[in-house]
């Protein structure tokens, strides 16, 4: 691996010689695969899965499975995800202690977005956004595979959050960065790093820390991380919020033997977190956190402001029969499709409805097509789906690949008509509807697997081992 003369150069002095051999030495071998697993989806065991010790739920792989291939990732009973960057796990477990309005402001693909779902006190609840309109289709996408549905998932600029008026409780601006620390995954950050880039991405994360903190309450919490190790996207950022904003550095407790580096600048003498692969089990990270100065009432449980009417009803009666608490929800209607929100969102969800672009909210239960509903993708991977309201038919591998795939079925004699939930080792995969002489895939076509290659017997992923 060639890496820049400039980087090696800035890099070098940051970190002094002998950290930086490690980190080139590091940077030559196979990077650590992890996973974390979705606890309210999950039943099984990681197969040969070693803890990530910050976080619960975090394992490391012994190798790379061909997850594209595992029907569980697709049923969103764990996520791939780089182990450092679960240390946000440990952050919100140590200083979010009640009920709080999450805002993801960078989200896409969602990895710190569920890893925030799985961390925070019960009754939270999330808006995770992504400015790039394809990517937050992507997020969207995970987000609903993840199944949990205090959700709300839009497609706006950090800007236009500012200008919205919402609040949070939390924000976390994973920001967009020069991408130093996934130099051993992808060449081709490599190839564009430059100085000059590095200035433009450290301009524009303060531009984003500004915009994100007009929406953080008084005594709110902000976490900032990127997967960059220069000093001017990280600890000199940090330093400049401090000094402008006048956020106020928090404490994160870490075992020594993780080996998880403080602030490298003097600009920045207060605690930060540096993940620096060879001294740390993981890619590159660098993460604080920050509080606002004030004190101020929680974004949870929020009022219904005065004079906004009320365009939410009780979810219809076939809608209440596919939920297993329908009496918490609220249902709308989106984009000629039906959805439910937890009541303790749909405030929020009305307010951002006229003001953000909404991708996702909730749970899609599906679209009304004569006098019927066409149960939607969203519902089937929900935790609040009540499977006993459909007909379930467990599929084989080969027919779980097929499925995702979008391809026809062919369901078992005597499946009844109409719409059937099928599923994979327990699982929920999606719907079929059954219609006698053949079955119709229900598959979002944008979902769909597209690669043509399908394993043999002794290729299957076995991420989860379900026995």
């Amino acid at each position: 691996m060639t890496l820049p003369e400039a980087f090696t150069d800035q890099t070098r002095a940051l970190m002094g010689s002998e950290v930086y051999e490690r980190l080139c030495a590091a940077l030559a071998l196979e990077p650590p695969v992890s996973i974390r697993t979705n606890a309210a989806k999950l039943r099984g065991r990681v197969a040969g899965g070693e803890p990530v010790p910050w976080c619960d739920g975090g394992f490391y792989l012994e190798g790379r499975p061909a997850f594209t291939f595992d029907p569980l990732l697709h049923a969103g009973w764990y996520y791939v995800q780089e182990a450092s960057s679960m240390f946000l796990a440990r952050v919100l477990r140590q200083h979010v202690h009640g009920a709080a309005l999450v805002l993801d402001l960078c989200a896409a693909p969602g990895g710190k977005s569920t890893c925030a779902l799985g961390s925070l006190p019960p009754e939270s609840a999330l808006f995770c956004n992504e400015p790039v309109r394809q990517r937050a289709a992507v997020l969207a996408e995970n987000i609903q595979k993840w199944g949990r549905p205090e959700v709300i998932v839009t497609n706006n600029l950090p800007e236009d959050y500012a200008r919205s008026g919402l609040m949070f409780d939390v924000i976390l601006c994973d920001v967009p960065c020069s991408g130093e620390g996934m130099f051993r995954k992808d060449e081709e950050a490599i190839a564009q790093w430059s100085a000059e880039g590095v200035a433009r991405c450290a301009a524009l994360q303060r531009q984003i820390v500004s915009s994100a903190w007009q929406c953080l309450r008084p005594g709110g919490l902000l976490v900032y991380s990127t997967c960059t190790f220069n000093a001017s996207e990280d600890e000199d950022n940090v330093a400049w919020a401090c000094r402008e904003l006048g956020a106020e550095l928090l404490p994160v407790s870490c075992d020594e033997a993780w080996g998880i580096s403080g602030s490298l600048s003097p600009a920045l003498p207060g605690p930060a977190y540096r993940f620096i692969p060879g001294l740390t089990r993981g890619e590159g990270l660098f993460m604080a956190a920050m509080r606002k100065g004030g004190s101020g009432e929680p974004c949870l449980p929020m009022e219904r402001r005065k004079g906004r009417r009320q365009t939410g009803q009780k979810p219809s009666s076939q809608a209440a029969e596919w939920l297993i608490h329908p009496e918490e929800y609220i249902a709308f209607a989106s984009c000629g499709s039906i959805i439910a929100v937890p009541k303790r969102l749909a405030p929020s969800y009305e307010e951002a409805v006229g003001k953000l672009r909404v991708m996702h909210a909730g749970i899609t239960i599906g679209t009304p097509k004569g006098r019927d509903i066409v149960p939607s993708q969203s519902l089937a991977l929900s935790t609040e789906l009540r499977r006993e309201a459909f007909p379930c038919v467990e599929l084989s591998y080969q027919e779980a690949i097929a499925y995702l795939r979008r391809e026809q079925l062919a369901l078992p004699c005597g499946t009844p008509r109409g719409f059937v939930l099928v599923s994979y080792q327990g699982a929920p995969l999606g719907f079929v509807k059954n219609i006698g002489t053949r079955a119709n895939n229900l598959y979002p076509q944008e979902w769909r697997i597209k690669s043509t290659h399908t394993p043999n017997e002794g290729e299957q992923p076995a991420v989860i081992a379900t026995d």
